[in-house]
């Protein structure tokens, strides 16, 4: 399951649904450390999040998130 989306395709905040989750990517509002946080949510509650360098590790780094959920 590895990302093969390129940064700079994709706009932020971004947002996909794959099997009823819902994954919202967005810029980390840490602006020191810079990076994007993302958070897996299904039916408006967040089940899980974290915080990534890159845009193309948010995206995997959530959905291997909805794989083990």
């Amino acid at each position: 399951m590895l990302c093969t989306y390129p940064d700079t395709e994709i706009s932020l905040p971004y947002e996909e649904e794959i099997n009823g989750f819902t994954i919202y990517i967005g810029d980390n509002p840490d602006r020191w450390r810079s990076g994007y946080s993302w958070a897996v949510c299904k039916d408006r509650v967040v089940l899980d999040e974290g915080l990534t360098f890159t845009l193309s590790d948010a995206i995997h780094s959530a959905k291997i998130a909805i794989a083990v959920l």
